[in-house]
């Protein structure tokens, strides 16, 4: 297998997760050689000490490299991540992001839900992790999918996956450049592989964890992702003409903001939820921007 890392000037999170992988039980009935591959999207090579002072602790079957890509776009690093995994030859790529680490079995776990069901992709769990204590206003948003084991799903995301590479080179799949401001790159990888006959099963014991930032356990980064979140999805809709969709997506457009509107009066007191309200227009009007052609590129700053 090839465990493909994307990275950008987070060094010390690059280090747990690196680490955290040196950890994992390794099934060698199972898996026979990990080839693990650190793409640097930083023109200044930020992770490129943290990967080679690393490399000696890698031994047996696991070896640990290091690439330099300069070359901005979430799509573009995915891609190259990609390319250079194909060089070692894996049967199987294993996607997880520089801000995670996984838990002991995780990576058994992928492997044997994806080879029992004879999958072309599974999924794990991605379980937040704040890095300080948060108010349980702004914790109760960072839910994740509670599935049963094994369970068919009709999502997709790279924090924490494992693809056939047979299906992926069969039937010739990328990361698709128009996203690569703007994010949700993964997301449109995963309709494109579903419309290809892709079979996705969610594999939760394969549980990896997310540190959550300072800055983003904030309402204001919730409103945001709200909208942002909306916008991608109107413009997937777009971009496979599913027009029932739209209409759907309009409909659900209007209700959230009349309800999110009348759900503020909610807000002054002690309710978990007490922000749906704001959230729910805040989706809205990203779903209503989505229709109109109106994009955010998050990602041509520095992030």
């Amino acid at each position: 297998i090839a465990i493909c890392i994307p990275t950008y000037k987070r060094p010390l999170m690059l280090k747990k997760l690196i680490l955290s992988i040196i950890t994992c039980n390794i099934n060698k009935s199972l898996i026979k050689n990990v080839n693990i591959i650190v793409v640097d999207n930083d023109i200044d090579k930020t992770a490129e000490k943290i990967v080679n002072e690393l490399k000696e602790r890698f031994y047996d079957i696991s070896k640990l490299h290091y690439f330099n890509y300069d070359k901005k776009g979430l799509a573009n690093v995915r891609n190259e991540l990609f390319n250079k995994a194909l060089e070692y030859n894996p049967d199987y790529i294993v996607c997880i992001d520089d801000d995670e680490y996984p838990t002991i079995d995780w990576l058994n776990q992928l492997l044997l839900t994806i080879t029992i069901f004879k999958a072309e992709i599974a999924l794990g769990p991605v379980i937040p992790i704040f890095e300080n204590e948060v108010s349980p206003y702004i914790s109760y948003w960072f839910k994740y999918p509670r599935l049963s084991n094994h369970q068919l799903i009709k999502f997709f995301w790279t924090g924490n996956c494992v693809i056939c590479v047979k299906f992926l080179l069969d039937q010739k799949i990328e990361f698709d450049k128009r996203f690569n401001t703007t994010g949700s790159e993964d997301s449109y990888f995963g309709v494109t592989a579903l419309k290809k006959g892709a079979k996705i099963y969610w594999a939760s014991n394969a549980v990896a964890y997310e540190t959550i930032p300072n800055k983003r356990a904030k309402l204001k980064w919730l409103i945001k992702r709200s909208y942002n979140g909306a916008i991608h999805f109107t413009d997937i809709l777009k971009l496979e003409k599913n027009y029932f969709g739209l209409l759907k997506k309009t409909l659900i457009n209007v209700a959230y903001f009349l309800s999110g509107g009348v759900a503020l009066v909610v807000i002054p007191f002690p309710f978990r939820w007490k922000y749906w309200g704001i959230l729910k227009i805040s989706e809205s009007i990203g779903g209503f921007a989505g229709l109109f052609g109106i994009q955010f590129h998050e990602y041509t700053k520095d992030r």
